[in-house]
């Protein structure tokens, strides 16, 4: 996550550390940045997609309790 976060254009980046780290709304994110409420709808959903994309091609690694399809039914 860390890395595709990193690898965003400087603008996505921003906005979406403002909102998910920071915990901003739309409309303070577009006021500290001084961008339009859409510019900021815009990037937000850029960033999103390419660290989406950038997830789905990271391998993963097999988690605590292992594969979902070896547990039994309750």
């Amino acid at each position: 996550m860390r890395r595709a976060v990193a690898a965003l254009p400087e603008r996505e980046r921003s906005v979406f550390w403002l909102s998910a780290v920071d915990g901003l709304d739309y409309p303070a994110i577009a006021e500290r940045l001084g961008i339009s409420l859409a510019e900021v709808e815009r990037l937000l959903a850029a960033a999103l997609l390419v660290i989406d994309r950038h997830l789905d091609d990271a391998p993963h690694a097999p988690g605590p309790v292992g594969s979902r399809s070896s547990r039994k039914p309750m």
